[in-house]
Order: C-alpha cells, then sequence, then structure tokens
C-alpha cells in the first residue's frame, strides 16, 4: 500500500511538472500550402503576449546561402493597431536619428516588424506570401527566422527601436522577445519557378 500512494504521488508530481513544462512556452510552427507560409504561434503560457514578426521572411540555399531571391512578405490584418503604431513611430525615429530619412518615404511591406497580441493559451495563424524570383538557383531552401537576438546584437536600427519597444508598459500582457521555434521548414525550388 505504502509503494502504491508513493507511486501515485511521484505520477502527479511528474504530470503537473510536464503541464507546466507545456503552460510556460511561447512555440513557432510552420505550414506551407501552394502559395502561403503560415506561421503558427502558440501561447501556452499564463499570461497575454505581445511580441513582434518580421515582415519578411528569407530563405536561405541550403547548398549555397543565397536568400536573396525567396522570400515570403507578411499578408495579415492581424496586427494590433494600437502597438503597431507605436513600433512604426519608433521605427521612424531611429531612421531620424541616424540620418537615414529618406527611408521613410521608401518603405516597403518587407521592411520592419508587425505586432502581436495573443491572449493566454491560444493561437495565431500569420500569413506571408511566397515569392520565389526568377534569378532563384533550383534547390531546397531553408527558412531564415532570426528576428530579434540577431537584430538587437548585430543591427544598430533594429536594436534601437525593438529595444526600446520591449520596455514599454503592456498593461497584463508581457512582451516577448522570441518563440521557441519547434520545427525548420524546408521548400522545393524546381526549375519552372525559375530561369535556369
Amino acid at each position: 500500500m505504502k509503494n502504491i500512494i508513493i507511486f501515485l504521488v511521484f505520477s502527479y508530481f511528474l504530470l503537473f511538472s510536464c503541464e507546466k513544462k507545456k503552460t510556460d512556452t511561447f512555440n513557432l510552427s510552420y505550414i506551407k500550402d501552394n502559395k502561403n507560409i503560415v506561421l503558427n504561434f502558440k501561447n501556452n503560457t499564463n499570461t497575454d503576449i505581445v511580441f513582434l514578426a518580421p515582415n519578411m521572411i528569407g530563405f536561405e540555399n541550403v547548398k549555397n546561402k543565397d536568400s536573396q531571391n525567396v522570400y515570403a512578405i507578411i499578408n495579415t490584418d492581424k496586427q494590433d493597431k494600437y502597438y503597431q503604431k507605436i513600433v512604426d513611430s519608433l521605427y521612424i525615429k531611429a531612421l531620424i536619428n541616424e540620418n537615414m530619412q529618406i527611408l521613410i518615404d521608401l518603405k516597403r511591406p518587407s521592411d520592419g516588424h508587425s505586432v502581436f497580441y495573443l491572449k493566454k493559451d491560444s493561437s495565431l495563424k500569420v500569413f506571408y506570401k511566397l515569392n520565389i524570383l526568377r534569378t532563384a538557383i533550383p534547390s531546397k531552401y531553408k527558412q531564415i527566422y532570426h528576428p530579434y537576438k540577431r537584430g538587437i546584437q548585430e543591427n544598430y536600427l533594429e536594436r534601437d527601436y525593438i529595444t526600446k519597444f520591449s520596455k514599454l508598459n503592456f498593461g497584463k500582457a508581457k512582451f516577448v522577445l522570441q518563440p521557441v521555434i519547434e520545427d525548420s521548414l524546408f521548400i522545393k525550388v524546381s526549375e519552372k519557378d525559375t530561369n535556369y
């Protein structure tokens, strides 16, 4: 009887530990359909979160590291309008501070980041339109998703405005720098997609 009680207590502790681990992550997985890349964000934490997603995802050629010709541009209206205005204004201020005002009027849909608000224990699908330029090389490509660690450490412009944005008061929500990436997405570019 004593062994059964010990086993039950241990099982309950193990189950509770696994459940706690599961509810403490912000995850990203990828889905691909014919023309879109879908980023599936899951908030398995106990709090609402605010996070940024890049407006463009590049794809890197597995063989020769070419990342200029295969990319996906965000295609959604799910951004949090209030926080999006804030991050956009911080981006413009960063351009002004670096004497790069000319880029303000030249901003493309692929530039910058989009802001999303995700309630606890919920998920969000963000769609990106896949673009394969005719100059792409037929090959296998892997997605590149390095939104903030690289940006904050290496790119002065992103480091400036993302760091300022991350320190704002988001009320009951918490800013999360980067999701846990569950997998890697590979796409195959064939000759029919290119001029080769």
